[in-house]
């Protein structure tokens, strides 16, 4: 998230805003989340471009199927790829850009029910996702309203997708007070 703000100044900006809006320099609570719809969004296209666990595998066919016109037998081991789905040109406009503003109440009541899993879906879903997202937000909204962070130019940023996605040697970042 701080490497997609670092590069899109525009919408860290939006971000600053809606933190010194809601929260007036304050350590945020749980009951400001509510009100802190543009930190989520911005957290959700994050999550949506780099998904913390970028496949799910484990999953059986109950029933013979059909996936993009393939023929599923019933039994069949499937991997779902989260990388894909959240990329995938017939389920999001431009999907390649950053723009959190496709998580706004309005876009996502378009979005089909699985194009984005960042936590899984269904019966299996991540039972820590709710516990996930409120720490993030809450340590997002503390970090953001104090400082920025600034990518430190130059960097060879390769992916490792494992059980979870990260970047090989990390993302090297200056930390800026913002006032």
């Amino acid at each position: 998230m701080w490497y997609l703000l670092s590069l899109h100044p525009e919408e860290e900006a939006k971000l600053h805003a809606e933190l010194d809006a809601v929260l007036g320099g304050r350590v945020p609570t749980y009951d400001d989340l509510e009100k802190l719809s543009y930190t989520r969004m911005v957290i959700d296209e994050a999550m949506r471009l780099y998904p913390p666990a970028p496949m799910l595998t484990g999953r059986v066919a109950r029933a013979a199927d059909e996936i993009c016109g393939r023929p599923v037998a019933k039994g069949t081991e499937i991997a779902i790829l989260p990388w894909v789905v959240h990329r995938h040109r017939t389920l999001w406009e431009d999907p390649d850009r950053f723009d959190p503003q496709r998580f706004s109440p309005q876009r996502s009541t378009m979005r089909p029910r699985f194009a984005y899993l960042p936590f899984g879906g269904g019966p299996r879903i991540c039972i820590g996702a709710q516990l996930a997202l409120t720490e993030v937000s809450l340590l997002v909204a503390t970090m953001a309203q104090r400082y920025r962070l600034k990518l430190v130019p130059r960097q060879d940023i390769v992916l490792l997708h494992r059980v979870t996605l990260r970047p090989r040697d990390g993302i090297r970042m200056q930390l800026e007070p913002r006032h």
